[in-house]
């Protein structure tokens, strides 16, 4: 038998919890189907991660953070515990655990096809995040066996890789922030950088999203940002919320002993291949930090808000010597991270139209296909869709948008 419903939410997470809020408020009869328990993605971070923005950034609809550090870093569990609560506050219509395996358009509503039967709904608003399928570089295959890998969403603490030294590949946030927990635990790390840029964590006084959040940039459309729209595709900048929050720096890396390479360029057995674009690509990270910096001067000064000089000390660490192929029984390398991000699949989505990032084509969440919404999409709408900050004024604009059809 076919269950029917206005409003079918794919994904019970903080997406589909804010969404269910705002539908509860306009009285919209809907069903959140979620196949794990709340929470449930952020349980699976490794377990020295800490929230990467501070925790006044937790505003889901009608749940702001409300404890006592507002300014710390929210540790792994307590984010767990946040979403989890307010699941609670919401308490919305659940189906769980249920996996929707192919949504279609059916004239004037939509058939969703799940584990535990067929629903039909009006609308439907797919509220799966943007991480959905770890992604693996060509070339990862031919490693030799005996080496241990796994995907940074694997990752869980340094006890759980073998003996001997880590080869990291991806210098994002999540690469930096594996490499940072592995050195803390005195393993010998090898770090392959990409294309990613670093923040600085603090800079004359405040947190670097306490300036970003009151210069407007964290509401900043995304047709307005100044990389447009394609800064949703680009990595996450390195930079960590652990031991109170601090700055993760290539250089500082290099600095402290570990042995940073090129990009990632292809194996053959144990002997991995690099390319020759170190010092580009901290060059790069370094600039781009440079240039959030001087924009935060700028705004300093024409606002006349009085604050302290940087007082950071440049790391003036640079590479020297730096291999194009190493080989990994040599080094004594017996394990590799991958930290090279996710693929997106909307197969399951019938008509649905994507770009060439397999990204939904959609504007603030509404798509062309009348009644299929998205929320929670890495810059859907600004820098902050995507996080605890902007997720709800995304779930409200598509609410009150899917709403106003009827």
């Amino acid at each position: 038998m076919t269950s029917e419903t206005r409003v079918a939410v794919v994904g019970g997470g903080q997406a589909g919890l804010s969404v269910s809020y705002w539908l509860q408020r306009f009285d919209v009869d809907h069903i959140v189907f979620e196949r794990a328990e709340a929470g449930d993605s952020w349980k699976k971070r490794w377990d020295s991660f800490c929230l990467v923005t501070p925790n006044w950034s937790l505003r889901l609809p009608g749940f702001p953070y409300a404890g006592s550090d507002p300014d710390g870093f929210m540790p792994r569990d307590d984010i767990v515990d946040y979403v989890r609560r307010y699941r609670r506050f919401v308490d919305p219509p659940l189906g769980r655990p249920v996996e929707v395996r192919k949504v279609t358009p059916d004239e004037e509503r939509w058939l969703l096809e799940t584990d535990s039967g067929a629903h039909t709904a009006q609308s439907v608003v797919v509220a799966g995040g943007s991480f959905q399928t770890a992604s693996l570089p060509k070339g990862a295959e031919s490693i030799s066996s005996h080496v241990a890998q796994i995907h940074s969403s694997e990752y869980r603490n340094p006890s759980q890789l073998p003996t001997g030294a880590v080869l990291v590949v991806g210098s994002a946030q999540s690469g930096c922030q594996i490499v940072d927990d592995l050195r803390s635990e005195g393993r010998e790390v090898w770090l392959s950088v990409s294309s990613a840029v670093r923040i600085p964590r603090r800079y004359r006084g405040r947190d670097v999203f306490a300036w970003l959040r009151e210069t407007g940039f964290l509401e900043l459309p995304m047709s307005q940002h100044p990389e447009g729209p394609e800064a949703r595709y680009s990595a996450n900048p390195h930079v960590s919320g652990r031991d109170g929050g601090k700055e993760l720096n290539l250089r500082e890396f290099g600095q402290s002993g570990v042995r940073l390479v090129g990009r990632f360029a292809g194996a053959d057995g144990a002997k991995i291949r690099f390319k020759s674009d170190l010092e580009q690509r901290i060059e790069t990270a370094d600039e781009a930090c440079r240039q959030i910096e001087s924009n935060l001067d700028g705004y300093i000064e024409e606002a006349d808000i009085e604050a302290p000089a940087d007082d950071r000390i440049p790391v003036e660490w640079g590479p020297t010597g730096v291999p194009t192929q190493i080989d990994l029984d040599e080094e004594g390398i017996t394990s590799v991270v991958w930290a090279t991000g996710f693929s997106r699949d909307y197969s399951w989505i019938e008509g649905l139209e994507t770009d060439g990032h397999g990204y939904p084509i959609e504007q603030r969440g509404v798509t062309d296909l009348a009644g299929l919404y998205f929320v929670g999409l890495h810059g859907m709408h600004t820098i902050g869709s995507g996080l605890f900050y902007g997720v709800g004024t995304d779930a409200e604009y598509v609410v009150g948008h899917l709403t106003s059809r009827s």
